[in-house]
């Protein structure tokens, strides 16, 4: 394509190219290398038919960008900037190295009256609308303040040197008129981004982590036990290829939310110090008493709390203050007055060692030092002159699951705030980039508004219940107000029956509410179908949570004894309810553990406070605890009814749902992924059969991809085979969770190869047709209603659909709101088609995913993802309990 001096984005540069063909059907997999996902819109599958469902005005936060870069290309360089240590580059170091190239602009020759027309990536990536040759640039000596040491510090910027020209235009119109998964112009998306963030990066009133900047000082909410969350704004610039209406790039704006410590003393001057809020005033490891020290417990929590965070040392002499800032590497297990150094050769306390050296007596003897700095050297600093910094928490460090619970609740906003935030953090960013300098020079201009789309409404499918010859055991899920339903007085289609359970009391219920839970049992569950033995068939075991070292100890005797209890009756178990007295996860883990693994138990767990709402029974939340019984019993809660299942469920056809669990970042070393996939094997596709494996563990990086795909598969098709009476599934529809953009076509790869060998493994020449595709939770994306089609509190309603507009060019994806948004603003799941044997159209694939989000056991509303996903996702959230 000929470029001319000046080019700008529009959908006249877009063309559709009539040699574009789906991807090649399965027969011919042996011969392709590498498989690439069908192009639905090209030939007409997608979008959806706008006769299906009903209209919808909606507006998304993504804004347009319209570009006008010189030449069309922007130049890449590659820069090396030498701060004066060896160490490797951490990310704390970009504030320096953003500082230094900026000092860098202002002195280097080269580049005189041009220092908007570059941009640097933080690390060693330079970008410009200018080009120079290698010679003109000399070895630049700086002296930069250091913000993070709070010292001048000597950087050396050389190595300048011209390694790509990136033909950002040609390559966004290429991939808009024929773009595939995995082809995304990476290199131009990443400079325009880098244009995008370099105003906020070099602006000290900006602190910037990842993709989101948040202003200092900025808005923050507090989130008890000394943490708080900074609000920002998150962005990111996505291609979507919307040529009807010239849009080619949208910037992704969203708020966001980083956890965070409050600066603060660590032992308090006045007031309660960083330490007293760790510990909770003492509800984390007991009472706070800083004069007499902390307890072994206490100082394990502030030592796990602190590890790998920033802190200031202040220590008052007759000569002035001392000031250095520190990392903590740990809290030292003996106190002040007994940890002993060795000071020219002599072991002496730390106590004695500052009333030497300084002339200090230190308040808090008793406490315990910081170990702080490099491990190879033993620096152990007095608590009582140490403030903690104001800083974003690291990656690696976890929440405590009480502040966790907090920043749930305070971060979510309606949706009406949430756009309001949205616009008003794009109006700090220099009024909408209109004032940025960067954005001026490389041609970048944004949209002062949201993206208007029309997105359609799906109708809800109805509800089936057990047939008691009256003819309303169909239950119509209200259109105007869908996402939800009443049971009324209908019946579990499958009720089970629990002739034999026990209950083990860990809350000390009284006789009263002991026989007023277990009649509350047996009430609500024959109003629901399941029979629940009476108050006689009941065995009752009471244990005490107070001491949970000894509930932890003695709580697998207790299942055991109830277990010989039924079997010495000749009975056999159907479960044990549990009911605790609060929150406790390590022994809820071992409940889990022992039941699945070791006992062979049914056992459901519930809180007394949740029981007793409001001080009596509360009869709404027994009945939702009958449904998860029900469930784990083998029953049906409810179907679709006959009349609405889609055609494809009409036919034998196996619906897959999968997911990959990975540890937390902290556990990754000795933790493996876990992953797991379930599979329907009745025609109803309420009822799954479950295969889970156990991946790498010990790896940087999480695998995406499930290895033992094929096993996997042939184990579940031999499941279906037998519960079918020998008849093989004629289709495969998988819904995969768990899978980032950039893994597509890995996963596409290995595992759909992998599915296809199993099924010709079974016998030769069967080959179903297989549709594939990833749903995705993990994004910015979120719909404002600008009609009346929406919940009270704003929400866009369940069943709204998204197919263009926002979408790939040529790929069939959409995005489906399938839930009742209560908290917050709903988000939406995107499905990515990466493969379709079966020729599905948008309408049936949305159809599909839309009802299969009704089919979850555990209540009766719709879910945000399709229910063998979700089963998935619990069936690998469980196993992880047992790793």
């Amino acid at each position: 394509m000929a470029m001319d001096q000046e080019l700008s984005l529009s959908s006249s540069d877009l063309s559709t190219d009539s040699s574009l063909s789906p991807a090649c059907s399965m027969s011919k997999l042996s011969m392709v290398e590498e498989l690439y996902p069908p192009q639905p819109r090209v030939t007409g599958l997608f979008p959806g038919n706008s006769t299906t469902g009903r209209p919808c005005k909606l507006e998304t936060n993504h804004f347009s960008l319209a570009l006008k870069i010189p030449e069309g290309k922007i130049y890449m360089y590659d820069v090396t900037v030498e701060p004066p240590w060896k160490r490797p580059y951490r990310r704390s170091d970009k504030k320096l190295y953003h500082d230094a190239i900026k000092m860098w602009k202002e002195v280097c020759p080269a580049i005189q009256g041009e220092k908007n027309c570059w941009v640097f990536d933080g690390y060693k990536q330079l970008f410009s609308t200018r080009q120079h040759a290698e010679n003109e640039f000399k070895t630049e000596t700086l002296v930069v303040w250091s913000r993070e040491d709070e010292r001048e510090v000597e950087v050396v910027v050389k190595d300048v040197q011209k390694v790509a020209d990136i033909m950002v235009t040609r390559d966004i119109v290429e991939w808009a008129a024929k773009g595939r998964s995995g082809g995304i112009p990476q290199d131009a998306i990443q400079a325009l981004d880098i244009v995008l963030k370099q105003a906020v990066n070099t602006d000290l009133s900006w602190e910037s982590i990842g993709r989101s900047y948040f202003p200092s000082p900025g808005h923050t909410l507090d989130l008890g036990l000394g943490k708080e969350a900074w609000c920002g704004i998150f962005s990111s610039i996505r291609p979507c290829g919307w040529k009807d209406h010239g849009v080619l790039l949208t910037l992704n704006i969203d708020t966001a939310h980083k956890p965070a410590t409050k600066q603060m003393h660590l032992t308090g001057g006045v007031g309660e110090g960083y330490l007293q809020q760790v510990l909770g005033g003492g509800k984390r490891g007991g009472t706070v008493d800083l004069g007499r020290g902390l307890t072994e417990e206490q100082r394990r929590v502030v030592s796990k709390d602190m590890e790998g965070l920033k802190i200031k040392y202040e220590l008052p002499t007759p000569d002035g203050v001392r000031k250095r800032q520190y990392r903590v590497l740990e809290v030292r297990r003996k106190p002040a007055k007994e940890e002993m150094i060795n000071v020219e050769g002599a072991n002496i306390s730390v106590v004695k060692y500052f009333m030497k050296q300084y002339g200090v007596s230190l308040k808090y003897p008793n406490l315990p030092c910081l170990w702080v700095g490099s491990r190879d050297r033993c620096t152990f600093i007095p608590i009582e002159f140490c403030t903690m910094m104001s800083q974003p928490l690291p990656r690696r460090k976890k929440l405590p699951d009480e502040a966790i619970a907090t920043m749930i609740r305070q971060t979510a906003v309606k949706p009406l705030d949430r756009q309001k935030k949205i616009m008003e953090g794009l109006q700090r960013n220099n009024e909408k980039y209109k004032n940025d300098p960067y954005a001026k020079e490389f041609g970048i201009s944004l949209s002062g508004t949201m993206t208007k789309l029309t997105g359609r409404i799906l109708d809800p499918p109805s509800i089936e219940y057990r047939d008691n010859g009256k003819d309303k055991n169909i239950v119509n899920i209200n259109k105007t107000n869908p996402g939800k339903w009443f049971q009324d007085k209908n019946t579990y289609l499958n009720g089970a029956d629990v002739s034999n359970w026990a209950v083990l009391d860990l809350a000390q219920l009284n006789d009263g509410q002991y026989k007023e839970v277990v009649q509350g049992f047996v009430t609500v569950g024959k109003e629901n179908g399941i029979k629940f033995g009476g108050v006689d068939k009941v065995m009752k075991v009471k244990v005490s949570m107070k001491d949970m070292d000894e509930a932890l100890a003695t709580i697998e005797d207790h299942l055991v004894r109830i277990g010989h209890h039924f079997q010495a009756a000749g009975s056999k178990l159907d479960f044990v309810l549990i009911i605790f007295a609060f929150k406790a996860g390590s022994l809820y883990d071992k409940i889990k553990h022992l039941g699945d693994m070791k006992l062979n138990i049914s056992t459901q767990c519930c809180l007394k406070a949740n029981l007793y709402k409001g001080g009596n029974l509360s009869k709404q939340v027994v009945a939702n605890v009958c449904m998860k019984i029900n469930s784990k019993l083998g029953g049906i809660n409810h179907v679709l009814s006959k009349g609405c299942r889609p055609n494809i469920l009409k036919r034998p056809v196996m619906i897959m749902g999968a997911d990959v669990s990975h540890p937390a970042p902290e556990c990754r070393s000795f933790k493996p992924s876990i992953a797991a996939v379930v599979a329907s094997v009745e025609p109803k596709a309420v009822n799954y059969e479950v295969q889970v494996r156990i991946q790498d563990m010990g790896l940087e990086s999480n695998e995406e991809v499930i290895k033992d795909m094929k096993d996997v598969t042939r184990n579940l098709l031999l499941k279906f085979f037998e519960k079918n009476n020998g008849r093989k599934p004629e289709k495969i529809v998988m819904f995969r969770d768990g899978c980032s953009e950039g893994q597509f076509l890995t996963v596409l790869a290995k595992e759909l190869v992998a599915m296809r060998e199993a099924c010709m493994e079974l016998e030769e020449g069967y080959q179903p047709p297989i549709t594939y595709l990833v749903v995705q939770k993990r994004h910015h994306t979120r719909f404002f209603p600008s009609d009346t089609n929406k919940y009270r509190n704003g929400n866009a309603l369940a069943g709204t659909v998204v197919d263009q507009g926002i979408n790939h060019p040529t790929e069939g994806d959409f995005y489906l709101l399938s839930h009742e948004g209560i908290q917050g603003t709903s988000r939406p799941c995107h499905y990515q088609v990466l493969w379709d044997d079966n020729n599905m159209t948008a309408d049936e694939l949305e159809v599909l995913a839309y009802y299969l989000c009704h089919l979850y056991s555990r209540c009766s509303r719709s879910v945000s993802y399709p229910t063998p996903t979700y089963y998935a996702h619990l069936v690998a959230d469980r196993a992880r309990k047992h790793h």
